[in-house]
């Protein structure tokens, strides 16, 4: 008697034997499970019959509840591991078509580490959650159909999930976008850097963990730069250091740069622009005498 059908349109090999591995448990209730294979056009059907062991109405609504689990599970797993590849591919494709394939291969790269890791992004919609949702969906529909298509399935019953995995490749493409955007404004500042003479040898920046900095010379005594003076003086609004900084450094250009301090908590993101900008000149000191003075926090910009 045939209880259930499900129709793929790639492999089966692996499913089928899952399958058949599962159904082998009712060998020890007096029934046997074979899964025939069926082609009809485009896919290839695997039908659940019960060769041996009576059956009364009662055994075979056990089977049957037992069966759609057993299949729920597997074309879950599938889902995650296989079709969710397929649709990732395909959003990235149909919408970011201008993209390079350089490009869209690491927006594809970057989905999969989002979906697969514990990023913000995902929040309760990481590879767990999904299993669920994805479960209960096929659970849902085996209750009511004894034959199953999974690319149907994944077309037309799991439409809040599709919509879910185009937010999750939108919000990695921004984060690529800002990261590309980054990388051209590192390039340009560093061009700016190597192209104009040094004013200096070496400086030293002393930073507290506001992002408060002060730059002195190798004799201690502090470096007067007058953009950071004619700044400070007019601005009305809140001071960006880690701006004023950055562009303190820019023009004078110095060829060895020494950091002094811990690292700081309002101020990492301009230490690794500094460090980027002035590739292979930054060294950060945690153990001279200025820094075990700790005079950090009474730091003023001059």
């Amino acid at each position: 008697m045939k209880l259930l059908s499900v129709g793929l349109s790639g492999e089966t090999e692996e499913i089928r034997e899952k399958l058949q591995q599962n159904c082998s448990t009712l060998a020890q209730e007096g029934f046997r499970i074979a899964i025939d294979e069926i082609t009809k056009g485009n896919y290839t059907f695997l039908w659940c019959n019960v060769l041996e062991g009576e059956l009364s109405f009662r055994s075979y609504e056990h089977i049957k509840q037992l069966l759609k689990i057993y299949v729920a599970n597997i074309l879950s797993d599938v889902i995650i591991v296989k079709e969710e590849k397929d649709i990732i591919r395909k959003i990235i494709r149909q919408n970011y078509y201008y993209f390079s394939d350089e490009e869209r291969k690491a927006v594809y790269d970057n989905t999969l580490k989002v979906l697969n890791g514990n990023s913000a992004i995902v929040n309760e919609f990481n590879i767990t959650d999904r299993r669920k949702k994805i479960l209960t969906k096929l659970i849902d529909y085996l209750d009511n159909h004894h034959e199953l298509i999974v690319e149907g399935f994944v077309n037309f019953r799991l439409k809040e999930y599709r919509k879910e995995l185009v937010q999750v490749v939108d919000k990695v493409v921004d984060d690529f976008m800002m990261e590309l955007e980054y990388k051209e404004f590192i390039r340009v500042l560093r061009y700016f850097v190597d192209i104009q003479e040094s004013q200096i040898e070496e400086v030293h920046i002393l930073m507290n963990q506001k992002g408060i900095f002060k730059i002195i010379d190798t004799s201690g005594k502090a470096i007067h730069n007058q953009y950071l003076e004619n700044y400070i003086s007019q601005s009305v609004e809140e001071i960006n250091y880690g701006d004023l900084l950055v562009t303190a450094l820019i023009t004078m250009a110095p060829e060895h740069i020494i950091l002094h301090g811990s690292d700081p908590t309002d101020g990492q993101e301009t230490v690794e622009i500094i460090k980027n900008i002035f590739e292979g000149r930054v060294m950060t000191c945690k153990g001279c005498a200025v820094c075990r003075a700790n005079i950090f926090e009474n730091i003023t910009p001059d």
